[in-house]
């Protein structure tokens, strides 16, 4: 059970086919040599249990609310895989593990990166992600990850 539901079904509503958005945030880690100290990322997750990561490196801030950062685009990475419900959690691939989580009252993820994606030092390092109304993964904002 996660928040009073069936994890299946909690991890479900995250879908964009349902809300026509995708859960996102940014955590903070150890500053690298080219002052890079943040990650953020954005997933859509589909119905037919496939997802969509996009995981970005950059250099500023993680607030309680959001982030500011600047991002080179050699620090945008595109990652795809298969989602799953594993007990209480939402396992994506083997790149994040997420709980959840109540946000003013909204249903979120917590998500804790598993694997490394850019720095290693952003390994276990975890972030709040909350509804967005990002309309899809072929949006034009997503086209210089690779």
């Amino acid at each position: 059970m996660v928040n009073g539901r069936p994890a299946s079904e909690y991890y479900a509503q995250f879908a964009y086919e349902k809300y026509a958005g995708a859960p996102g945030g940014a955590a903070a880690f150890p500053a690298q040599g080219d002052g890079i100290n943040l990650f953020a990322a954005t997933v859509y997750l589909r119905q037919d249990k496939s997802f969509v990561l996009y995981y970005a490196e950059g250099t500023g801030t993680v607030r309680s609310n959001g982030y500011t950062a600047e991002i080179p685009t050699s620090r945008m990475f595109k990652r795809t895989g298969a989602w799953r419900v594993s007990g209480a959690s939402l396992k994506l691939g083997d790149l994040m593990t997420c709980q959840g989580l109540s946000v003013d009252g909204n249903d979120a993820l917590y998500c804790k990166l598993d694997q490394t994606i850019g720095y290693a030092d952003a390994v276990g390092k975890s972030a709040a992600f909350t509804r967005s109304t990002n309309l899809s993964p072929n949006d034009r904002q997503w086209v210089d990850y690779k």
